[in-house]
């Protein structure tokens, strides 16, 4: 049983600085790209009022229609983001940053619903908790004299913070969990669904205005031809399940952390490969969460 100290240190205790810091800085890193992204894609026009997202929002709040954000609101909200994302990435107001950030997925989530918004949105409340990090110039200074040691020293001599950490480790381990809760069934083990949206992607690459991958012949003819039920197909989707499982408990594992940053890494490139304009920021922002628990 743990006893009344171990809980209490759990909660409000120093955790180790420096996988924390790793970890915020490579999560604003992603909101960053997330923004980038965005903008190549041209979602700032998006909430337009000829657009299809503004009747979509309209027609799913019909008692709220004089309420709802406006253009304006829209674009106020894309340069809040960018500069609350910027701000955690420099370190500046670590807490306030990660704040504003979860106000505004939060708020892009209400817009456009989708998964990993809602998992941006946790990771930044769990960021809310972070103590008083160092800015990134401090190591980043060091780094420009040549002496990672001392750049590395100035980050892991801070405060982390344990509540943070297991905040993290929950947000994580749901995510892992409910996508195999999601994926553990016939049609996705059998490659189905894969082959379904790569074939979609591909049918609609030349009508399509911003095209989600960069796919090279091979793959373009192995798709065209494998059929889902294959065995290769059953045992690739097979593993993503295996490894979505087991990476909550590898990550929180301290000899088995290595394993687990190799394996999520790989896994993760591959989700990228497939759909660099969806997956990316989100990658980044995943795995970054594995340095939180790094030894």
């Amino acid at each position: 049983m743990w006893s009344t100290e171990e809980f209490i240190d759990i909660l409000v205790g120093d955790g180790p600085a420096g996988g924390l810091w790793l970890a915020r800085t490579g999560f604003a890193l992603a909101c960053l790209i997330k923004i980038a992204i965005e903008f190549k894609r041209e979602y700032v026009g998006y909430y337009e009022p000829t657009t299809y997202l503004y009747f979509r929002l309209r027609a799913r709040h019909l008692k709220h229609r004089q309420r709802m954000p406006t253009a304006i609101h829209y674009r106020v909200f894309i340069i809040a983001r960018f500069a609350f994302s910027l701000a955690l990435f420099l370190g500046v107001i670590p807490q306030t940053s990660a704040a504003g950030l979860a106000l505004c997925f939060a708020f892009e989530g209400f817009i456009h619903f989708k998964f990993h918004v809602n998992f941006f949105t946790l990771l930044a409340c769990c960021f809310i908790f972070t103590p008083s990090l160092p800015p990134l110039w401090d190591p980043f200074m060091h780094l420009m004299e040549g002496d990672p040691q001392s750049a590395w020293q100035v980050i892991a001599s801070a405060h982390g913070s344990r509540f943070c950490q297991s905040a993290v480790a929950l947000t994580i381990s749901a995510l892992y969990i409910g996508g195999v809760f999601r994926k553990a069934n016939s049609s996705f083990i059998s490659g189905t669904v894969v082959v379904s949206v790569l074939r979609y992607t591909l049918a609609e690459q030349s009508q399509r205005h911003h095209f989600d991958g960069w796919y090279p012949a091979t793959l373009r003819s192995w798709v065209s031809k494998v059929e889902p039920g294959d065995k290769i197909l059953r045992f690739v989707m097979t593993s993503v399940l295996v490894l979505e499982a087991a990476l909550p408990v590898a990550v929180l594992t301290p000899w088995l952390w290595p394993y687990a940053l190799a394996a999520g890494l790989i896994m993760h490139a591959a989700f990228t490969f497939l759909f660099p304009g969806t997956l990316t920021a989100f990658s980044i922002a995943t795995v970054s969460t594995y340095f939180c628990f790094m030894p």
